[in-house]
């Protein structure tokens, strides 16, 4: 939106003799047509496409409050530019002791999750038949025993937050959790809605995220630290 096209719109504005309260009742949809607009093949907003954005927004007069999820959206685009300009968030963590040196950069709550048996059952069994033989005594043929069937399934163990660290990767947990250090990590595997971290010493670790929105900035994030690790 140049200061040409802007001033041409404020003179047809004019010339329509369009109230601000008539421009109101279109101004959001526009919006969200140019917010769509300047979404990249990746689905992401560049830093320009933010700014054209800002420049309509402010032409139009339109309150925070009417765009808020895009503006949210918005956040979440700089955040993940800035990730990978380098310029990675530095947070607090309460009840997290960190070792010298060491930045919290990102908390994300989740549970971890392993296979366990769900449900036991005996099945295959028979009663077989009663056949009466004499007064008070009786004889059951084809009676055969039951095996015990186990069904497993993929369950929470432990909520908590998965926290990573310029050091470690961490799950504080209500039951269990790790403290990896960030060298020691041997496969990271980012699901839609969790992380798998494998780091030799047991089996691999498997966290569900609580929120899947934000799943593109831990994966940010954790590349990020595991690129630039320093004992």
């Amino acid at each position: 939106l140049t200061p040409e096209e802007m001033t041409k719109l404020t003179g047809l504005q004019h010339d329509l003799g369009l109230t601000p309260d008539e421009v109101a009742a279109f101004r959001v949809s526009a919006f969200l047509v140019a917010f769509a607009a300047a979404k990249e093949a990746g689905g992401a907003i560049s830093a320009d496409g933010e700014h054209e954005l800002s420049t309509i927004r402010t032409f139009l007069s339109i309150p925070n409050a009417e765009i808020a999820p895009s503006l949210r959206e918005l956040d979440h685009y700089r955040l993940l530019r800035n990730i990978h300009d380098g310029a990675v968030p530095v947070i607090s963590v309460p009840g997290l002791l960190t070792q010298k040196g060491e930045s919290p950069y990102w908390r994300e709550a989740g549970a971890i999750l392993e296979e366990k048996v769900v449900d036991r059952q005996y099945v295959g069994g028979s009663q077989g038949v009663s056949v009466r033989i004499m007064k008070g005594v009786s004889y059951r043929v084809g009676a055969q025993r039951g095996h015990l069937v186990s069904t497993t399934g993929v369950v929470p163990v432990s909520n908590g937050e998965l926290v990573i660290t310029s050091k470690r990767l961490i799950f504080v947990g209500t039951a269990k959790g790790f403290n990896i250090r960030l060298d020691k990590v041997l496969n990271l595997e980012l699901h839609s809605d969790g992380v798998t971290v494998t780091d030799g010493n047991s089996k691999p670790h498997v966290v569900k995220f609580s929120d899947a929105s934000n799943t593109d900035v831990v994966g940010a994030i954790l590349s990020y630290a595991v690129n630039h690790f320093a004992v």
